[in-house]
């Protein structure tokens, strides 16, 4: 549980590194496209290093699962989020992403016959609206909601919710490292063909090019990494979204500690219940 916390906590610190290449004239399609390229570099040699040839010793089963967890978790959450974003804005989008759960909780009924207790659906219930109230601080930021907006957010909230099942599906077999190389395969592959990113414009800035390196090895390796690990270890998938929404909070914080974005009590409420939510499917394990 503790590497899921972490990788949440990872994961909250994402806006540091949209906002500097952001500063820089890069847009989401491309912060997105690098994210996964050097992502995959940076797993794809320690695979390597670690395995050798084995590498390329992977069952067909167990790489359409790296391969759906490329496109799903990563290529398409990434497009899904992004349109989210535009068509309803921040606040809007980033609840809708937070159903993750209740998409993982379904999954994870279906594929592993996972039960949940009252309890844990209380806990649920409530890490959905401490989420809510982190991130939006009670307030939506568009008065009129798109449908298709609300359609991508709650694609996004499928793509989050699945990289659980279907990293607990791969790593039942294999390493994570094996897993994370051929999953940002797929995502830069599917992220290569539907946004065409403008690559030679990165490539003339060297600044660009570090902070995406960090961006691909911080919040992304690292953090997917602990990710897949700590889910080897937990008995149902369907917590590991509950767990790492400990996110929300950690970049409401970095929000508040880097850039003084404003901060209310609503918000602080928010991270209250998140927390709790996280305690109480801690103690139901």
């Amino acid at each position: 549980m503790l590497y899921i916390f972490i990788s949440g906590i990872l994961w909250g610190i994402i806006g540091i590194f949209v906002n500097e290449l952001s500063s820089l004239g890069v847009s989401v399609q491309l912060m997105s496209f690098l994210r996964m390229l050097f992502a995959f570099v940076i797993m794809s040699a320690l695979a390597l290093i670690k395995h050798g040839r084995k590498v390329f010793m992977i069952d067909s089963k167990t790489l359409l699962t790296c391969a759906l967890l490329g496109l799903v978790s990563q290529g398409a959450f990434n497009i899904f989020y992004s349109n989210s974003i535009k068509l309803n804005g921040v606040g809007v989008a980033a609840v809708l992403m937070y159903s993750a759960p209740v998409f993982t909780g379904i999954a994870s009924r279906i594929i592993f016959h996972e039960k949940f207790s009252s309890l844990k659906l209380f806990a649920l219930a409530l890490n959905i609206l401490g989420c809510i109230l982190t991130v939006t601080g009670g307030k939506f930021d568009s008065d009129n909601i798109s449908l298709a907006g609300i359609l991508y957010g709650l694609g996004s909230g499928f793509g989050y919710g699945m990289s659980a099942v279907f990293g607990k599906l791969a790593g039942e077999k294999i390493d994570s490292i094996i897993i994370s190389a051929y999953s940002y395969l797929a995502a830069l592959l599917f992220l290569g063909i539907f946004t065409v990113p403008p690559v030679s414009y990165a490539l003339s800035n060297i600044k660009i090019l570090g902070l995406s390196f960090l961006y691909g090895l911080i919040p992304t390796s690292l953090a997917y990494l602990l990710y897949y690990n700590g889910l080897r270890k937990i008995n149902n998938t369907s917590l590991a979204p509950v767990i790492a929404s400990i996110e929300p909070v950690t970049a409401v914080l970095v929000g508040l500690i880097i850039y003084n974005e404003a901060v209310h009590v609503i918000n602080f409420t928010g991270f209250a219940i998140v927390l709790l939510s996280i305690i109480i499917i801690i103690r139901a394990q």
